[in-house]
């Protein structure tokens, strides 16, 4: 008998789940790549160098309810088939949908110049003058826009924050004292407002409007399925 017909081979149910979970896999991972942007990872290494583990609490208590969050578009998306914009104006009128698009466009529009400040950056450390690496990122960005399918975009954005995953390396190589995880979970520095600044600068930095919208919408647009909802929770929660 050979090895292999010893294993045991995974059923047709085990499959067909595997199956739907690979299909809908995108919006969530792509949602939750995306967040870990050049504003996260400033605050978050503001974070750390100012106040050590003491603002750990703090993301302890942000990701289930960022889980929430982003589950709850999912939601929307799969058993309404809308967008979060056309589902509030269809809800609560044109007026607040303006307002929310008014709020989507500020945030957006933030959230890029943070990001193109990022590249020049980043530019700068290789010698690469500040022109060359915002134009070649500003090019890059409209051709995947307006060459690409949703579904091109979307294998492109997971195929690039692969690369966050040096993060997990970069945790598991530093060295981690953990009494003083302990010390710092247990220690909250409340009468320091610049503790409170980097509070709100991690809860901007985690919940944005710009991942609401996309990921009902994306879910939407995908076309995803109530008997699907089950699998793109695990899409959100992977992410």
């Amino acid at each position: 008998m050979s090895a292999s017909s010893t294993l045991p081979q995974p059923g047709p149910r085990a499959l067909s789940r595997l199956a739907i979970f690979l299909a809908v896999l995108g919006p969530g991972l792509v949602v939750m790549l995306a967040d870990t942007d050049v504003g996260s990872v400033i605050t978050a290494a503001q974070s750390g160098a100012q106040w050590g583990y003491q603002l750990l609490s703090l993301q302890l208590v942000l990701i289930p309810i960022l889980y929430v969050v982003q589950e709850l578009t999912v939601r929307l998306g799969i058993f309404t088939g809308k967008g979060h914009g056309e589902l509030i104006r269809e809800t609560f009128g044109a007026r607040w949908a303006w307002v929310s698009v008014a709020g989507l466009a500020v945030a957006s529009v933030g959230a890029i110049i943070t990001e193109f400040s990022g590249v020049a950056g980043v530019g700068a450390l290789f010698g690469v003058p500040r022109g060359w690496s915002l134009g070649l990122a500003a090019i890059f960005l409209l051709a995947v826009v307006w060459t690409g399918s949703y579904r091109r975009v979307e294998r492109i954005a997971i195929a690039l924050g692969l690369f966050e995953l040096v993060f997990v390396w970069v945790a598991f190589r530093a060295p981690i004292d953990g009494a003083q995880v302990l010390q710092g979970l247990g220690h909250v520095p409340v009468q320091h407002p610049a503790y409170w600044y980097l509070v709100a600068a991690n809860i901007g930095a985690v919940i944005m409007p710009w991942m609401v919208f996309y990921q009902q919408s994306a879910v939407a647009d995908k076309g995803l399925k109530p008997e699907q909802y089950t699998a793109a929770r695990w899409d959100t929660a992977v992410g």
